[in-house]
């Protein structure tokens, strides 16, 4: 990031990215142009109607690079377009290098026609959000402000700027919280459709996060999983059984983990965590070859 080849190729993917989170999808936006700046997730129909077998599709994802953060936060640079200059926690808490799938360009390799990512929007599938680690609705204890968007509320307004709607929202916060606080902070067109469990996750039995996942879900629903409950034993252990069980990893399509490993950038945040940074890159690279778009979450 101290060459300038490397800080315009991560200003012009941040910059083409924030475009893209406007919106669904939009043919206007793809462009070969990206190739060398994204990384391809690729997918095969198998089981579907004789023309489309063995249809090959695929779908940009933000790259896999650096602290796995958004490039132009965290470390000080100099020549950062003063458009993309973030500070304290809008910095730290950085979303603005996700890429989801609705909004992520898509290519069919067997015909010329450019549209929506199928497996997003099946007639009959649901949107589902697992939030793990929810913290409130707005981040703080206040039904006005927002800290950083931390994370439900983040979800919540992506979907419905793109005028996409959740179906069902599941959010886990062992925190104990006040009902009328943390309600007061719910948008009125998500109280039916919101579950709140005020108790902390468990690798096993009726609070395995995985378990629940297994009794709602269809494998053609759209699934997003965010788990972020900063105790890295139990998080392990649940992303293993996610690499490890089939039946849990093909009804997640997208993922959001912020992984704590020792690197030096981190350690005002994390402290001394063990494993390093390449470790983070393989369980993602294992989870997005899964066909989970996998992302860290800052």
């Amino acid at each position: 990031m101290t060459q300038n080849d490397q800080m315009n190729k991560s200003i012009s993917a941040l910059e083409y990215i924030i475009n893209l989170q406007k919106t669904i999808f939009n043919e206007s936006f793809l462009s070969n142009k990206y190739d060398e700046l994204f990384s391809k997730i690729y997918y095969r129909f198998e089981c579907s109607v004789s023309f489309q077998s063995n249809l090959v599709v695929s779908q940009y994802i933000e790259p896999l690079i650096g602290l796995l953060r958004d490039p132009l936060t965290i470390c000080s640079y100099n020549d950062i377009p003063s458009a993309l200059r973030l500070d304290g926690n809008d910095a730290i808490q950085s979303k603005r290098f996700f890429l989801l799938g609705p909004s992520a360009p898509y290519q069919n390799f067997r015909t010329t026609t450019k549209s929506i990512a199928p497996w997003l929007y099946q007639q009959g599938s649901k949107k589902i959000l697992f939030d793990i680690g929810s913290s409130f609705f707005n981040g703080v204890d206040d039904t006005v402000k927002s800290s950083s968007v931390l994370g439900t509320r983040w979800f919540y307004e992506y979907f419905r700027l793109n005028s996409l709607n959740f179906d069902r929202i599941i959010a886990f916060e062992a925190s104990p919280y006040s009902s009328q606080t943390y309600w007061n902070q719910i948008p009125d067109d998500i109280i039916g459709l919101l579950t709140f469990i005020n108790t902390g996750v468990e690798n096993k039995g009726k609070l395995n996060p995985w378990n629940i996942l297994k009794s709602i879900v269809k494998v053609h629903d759209y699934v997003i999983i965010k788990l972020d409950i900063d105790t890295p034993i139990l998080e392990n252990e649940l992303l293993n059984q996610i690499l490890n069980d089939p039946s849990i990893s093909s009804l997640i399509d997208e993922m959001f983990f912020e992984m704590h490993v020792g690197v030096n950038e981190m350690r005002l945040y994390w402290g001394n965590q063990p494993g390093e940074l390449k470790d983070t890159y393989v369980i993602f690279t294992k989870l997005r070859q899964l066909g989970i778009r996998m992302h860290s979450w800052p």
